[in-house]
């Protein structure tokens, strides 16, 4: 079998093996500790709404975090982030482990307590997907983002069991320990990892500017808006089963902490299991079609868990939402991975994250809402039926990455010889002139409008077209393109962003001007003019 469908080719990779064997030891204990979180609340409060605000506060800070998670992590040492990232949420494990030992745990706290794992975890998520490229060949890509999220479906199969027995059998302070100390291997691991530096010579990118071309890129990105459409309203949906499970697995059914933590692990066994048929499926059917294959098989099992609240069919139930939430949800991470290129892979990662987060975060209170005025039943009922919507409504926007490879690698094109401003000098103003005979004037002006969505979606602040009314021949036609550049740093950057299939779009605008090439100057503002807040804003 060749690498590019083997699903285990990645593994064999010693650095990407030992990362991910220490986030499955860190995932393990994640679930642990959700295990002795989830039943400390139950055992506080028999309130739906408190014990989805447990998911809600894990998850409320990828709204506000990931997409300035993933600039960070496109501008600075992605190592060095998750570093921090993993430092962070092992002192808030720790901090979480000593407040049960003294007894001082109530409802609040635990919210607040999982609150601040969230701000780690939606620091960190941009910058970790966004290190699989960095450690696999583009055709292992596929596979090492599934084998991530399997890793991760392997530690929700195994977490939640060892979670119910430690806490069954030491108590929740142990638990909390226990994720402290799973942290360390990911520590070690990405203390010896010697990430090799991308070599540039463009001046470093500012924060600010990081967010904003990461923006800019998504609202200009069609096949990314289609991604972030489809895994918001999957997740707004399938998300209350992690919110309101808890609820109906202790005071429904009433499971002791061991056969809770069990149950939980039913979701990871049928991901589990999902991760040894998906490359078949994925091959002979495609990954649009999976999508909406394994959208309904989730809708089913909520179906199942509105009306069937006995422990068989819960089981069966929580399997097939297992295989689902895998399937969906690795499939559009890897639709992501595709979609965009190295330069701001994190932040498009970031923004999936944040509506990912959001999606999660905002449902499952509204899902804790739903259970605690009109009951579990009617929660799982109405969630499975808008699951259902959602796909109708979207199944027909497909993911083009997923059936049609694009070729996102740089055009390695020098732009511009040696200039003698400094690389924050600016704006820049950007003006070419295009001679396009008469009867090419159409097709020209549908040419430049892929044009401008590339130019503005790579960093352009302004851009326009104008037809000079004088024209400079008989049957000849004078355009003037211009677009503007914050700085002669941002420029240069600009040109570094443009892939292979960008220069293949502008070209074809090109070839529809005499001489196939336009005339091209660049102009540096006279003087840097102040703007209003709300300029700046709209920037």
């Amino acid at each position: 079998m060749s690498d590019t469908k083997d699903p285990y080719a990645p593994l064999r990779n010693r650095l990407f093996l030992a990362i991910w064997i220490a986030a499955l030891a860190s995932n393990v204990g994640t679930w642990i500790q959700s295990v002795g979180e989830k039943w400390l609340m139950g055992e506080l409060t028999r309130s739906p709404l408190l014990m989805s605000l447990i998911e809600t506060g894990a998850t409320l800070p990828m709204l506000a975090l990931s997409m300035p998670g993933g600039a960070i992590a496109d501008i600075v040492d992605r190592r060095k982030l998750l570093l921090f990232t993993q430092t962070w949420m092992l002192l808030v494990a720790a901090a979480m482990a000593v407040l049960s030992a003294l007894h001082l745990v109530t409802p609040g706290i635990l919210i607040a307590m999982s609150l601040l794992l969230g701000v780690g975890g939606a620091l960190n998520a941009p910058a970790w997907g966004a290190t699989v490229p960095d450690l696999v060949p583009r055709d292992q890509i596929p596979a090492g983002v599934a084998l991530n999220s399997a890793g991760f479906n392997v530690s929700r199969a195994v977490g939640p069991a060892l979670g119910g027995l430690i806490v069954g059998a030491l108590g929740a302070t142990w638990a909390f320990a226990l994720n402290a100390v799973s942290f360390l291997g990911v520590v070690w691991v990405l203390k010896a990892w010697k990430r090799q530096p991308v070599p540039t010579d463009l001046p470093a990118e500012r924060f600010s500017a990081a967010m904003k071309v990461g923006l800019r890129y998504t609202r200009h990105r069609r096949v990314l808006q289609i991604i972030l459409l489809r895994g918001g309203g999957f997740v707004f949906f399938g998300g209350i089963i992690f919110g309101l499970l808890p609820t109906l697995a202790i005071h429904r059914l009433h499971m002791g902490s061991v056969a809770f933590g069990l149950l939980l692990g039913c979701i990871g066994t049928g991901a589990v299991g999902a991760t040894f048929i998906l490359p078949r499926i994925r091959e002979r059917f495609g990954a649009n079609t999976l999508l909406g294959l394994f959208t309904s098989l989730f809708a089913l099992g909520l179906l199942t868990l509105a009306f069937l609240q006995y422990l068989v069919p819960v089981v069966l139930a929580l399997l097939i939402c297992g295989m689902g939430w895998l399937s969906v949800l690795s499939t559009y991470n890897t639709g992501v991975q595709l979609s965009v290129p190295s330069w701001v892979r994190a932040r498009a990662l970031g923004v999936y994250i944040t509506v990912w987060g959001g999606a999660m975060a905002l449902g499952a209170a509204f899902w804790g809402w739903v259970g605690e005025h009109w009951g579990l039943r009617v929660a799982f009922a109405a969630s499975s039926l808008g699951l259902l919507a959602v796909q109708a409504l979207t199944g027909r926007l497909r993911i083009q990455a997923l059936d049609e490879p694009m070729d996102l690698s740089p055009h390695r094109l020098q732009p511009h010889a040696e200039a003698p401003i400094h690389p924050d000098e600016g704006p820049i103003l950007t003006v070419m002139e295009y001679l396009v005979p008469q009867e090419q004037k159409t097709p020209f002006k549908l040419a430049m409008r892929e044009v401008r969505r590339i130019r503005i979606r790579d960093g352009a602040v302004r851009w326009s077209l104008f037809q000079d009314l004088a024209g400079p021949a008989p049957g000849v036609l004078r355009f003037i393109e211009s677009f503007l550049s914050s700085s002669w740093g941002e420029h240069l950057r600009q040109h570094h962003r443009a892939t292979v299939e960008d220069r293949e779009a502008i070209g074809r605008a090109y070839a529809l001007a005499e001489d196939g090439q336009p005339r091209i100057r660049h102009l540096v503002a006279a003087w840097d003019e102040p703007s209003s807040i709300l300029d700046r804003i709209l920037e």
